[in-house]
């Protein structure tokens, strides 16, 4: 059997990315507290131990194994671009530019979505698909040397991982209707 090809750093990146904003979204704290939250859970979703047991239980390293993709995901982001993961377990860069890139810009990417996001509200929408599309709009507007197509296939696989084959369906069309719009428009703000 052939061994699953490595995820790249900007892959791994984006799947943090969308952990710290899922973090923001349940939790309501700041961005800079859900990345050391976040930060946290990858450091103890791999220790024998978790090094601090009246903040993470079990239960709760069982759903960043299985939000992340599984014990060998969970392996290679801690390992992750060699220092960036070493203790204390820092958010990658291009992770936290994403995150600070929806944030700064919240309104007009959260009124794309909602353009564009046929018959689905925010507040109806998967957190992973919603989180998902704020970051893949943040990219493909604010971010226009990586290529749309590069920026769209990322999320789409992302989103066919970590929710459905719908949801990857759906994030693929919300993001090919901004892409093509947006370089119509030829602007670089929504």
């Amino acid at each position: 059997m052939k061994e699953p090809k490595p995820l790249g750093k900007r892959t791994l990146a984006r799947m943090v990315a969308c952990g710290v904003l899922y973090e923001m979204d349940i939790t309501g704290d700041g961005a800079e507290a859900a990345m050391e939250s976040v930060s946290r859970m990858l450091r103890e979703g791999v220790s024998e131990e978790p090094t601090a047991p009246s903040e993470i239980t079990e239960v709760a390293r069982e759903q960043v194994r299985f939000s992340l993709g599984g014990e060998a995901c969970v392996e290679e982001l801690t390992s992750f671009g060699g220092e960036s993961f070493s203790y204390p377990g820092e958010i990658p860069d291009f992770a936290r530019e994403l995150v600070f890139l929806y944030l700064g810009n919240k309104d007009a990417i959260d009124s794309l979505i909602g353009k564009y996001a046929d018959r689905w509200s925010l507040e109806r929408m998967p957190a992973i698909d919603r989180n998902l599309l704020r970051l893949g709009i943040a990219e493909l507007i604010y971010r226009p040397d990586i290529p749309p197509n590069v920026t769209i296939n990322e999320y789409l696989e992302l989103a066919k991982s970590f929710s459905t084959e719908d949801s990857g369906k759906f994030v693929n069309g919300v993001l090919g209707s901004v892409a093509r719009d947006h370089a119509v428009q030829g602007q670089g703000e929504p």
